[in-house]
């Protein structure tokens, strides 16, 4: 922080430790001193807009994206009438999605109830869109709108993601984590654009983790895919 010229501000800084449940009970810890301040551990911090907890079930997280993107529909719904179908979607896009889709590859492995929280903004922006009623069957109306369930939104970002490190577009961190598949046999998985997938010891944390579902949802995706030439043909074909 010195060679930067950055100096910690006391009153701002906590800290927090991230584990499982049973291995956050064995942990005895209120306050660590740093320099002479104490600085507080927390259960729930924010960081680049994300409310991550202890346990990384990302509760809070959600709440407060569905809150923001509840009210926003609410809005849209009050001035819908004035305005095209067109129109409402762009605004769905910008005032809706933008927060359900913001580093939605964070809720990947979630119990399904959280990922369903997600899905039901989804549907209303959807049927507020096309005028549909709440009895009405979401699927077509989501084909209708060519929308991607919130679970699939979720993994084709994290594709997308992989494809961007392999291609050496995204950042050295993550383009580490992505390595193909090689040997010294002849093999068809080292022919076909497959990356390793390492193995993980804890399934709930580890995988969550996108150097274990990243590679493992590429190999899922069909070899024409995996291997398209730009970015723009890959996102037009997946």
């Amino acid at each position: 922080m010195l060679s930067h010229g950055l100096k910690m501000n006391d009153n701002k800084t906590e800290f927090i430790i991230f584990g499982t449940p049973i291995q956050l009970n064995k942990v005895e810890c209120s306050d660590v001193d740093v320099g002479g301040a104490a600085v507080e551990k927390v259960d729930i911090v924010k960081n680049l807009g994300v409310n991550s907890d202890s346990v990384m079930n990302f509760d809070k997280h959600i709440s407060s994206k569905i809150k923001i993107a509840f009210h926003n529909i609410h809005n849209i719904k009050k001035i819908s009438k004035y305005l095209t179908r067109a129109s409402v979607e762009r605004l769905i896009h910008g005032l809706v999605f933008s927060h359900l889709d913001y580093c939605n590859s964070l809720l990947y492995g979630l119990p399904n109830f959280q990922i369903q929280r997600c899905q039901k903004i989804q549907n209303f922006a959807a049927r507020l869109i096309c005028g549909t009623g709440y009895r009405d069957h979401i699927t077509p109306v989501l084909k209708n709108l060519h929308w991607l369930p919130t679970e699939s939104r979720i993994q084709y970002k994290i594709i997308t993601l992989v494809y961007k490190s392999v291609s050496g577009y995204a950042p050295i961190y993550l383009q580490t984590l992505c390595n193909r598949k090689t040997s010294s046999y002849s093999l068809r998985s080292c022919d076909s654009n497959e990356l390793v997938v390492p193995r993980i010891k804890h399934k709930t944390l580890g995988g969550r983790a996108f150097a274990y579902v990243g590679p493992a949802l590429w190999n899922s995706v069909p070899r024409e895919i995996r291997e398209s030439s730009t970015l723009i043909i890959f996102k037009r074909i997946g």
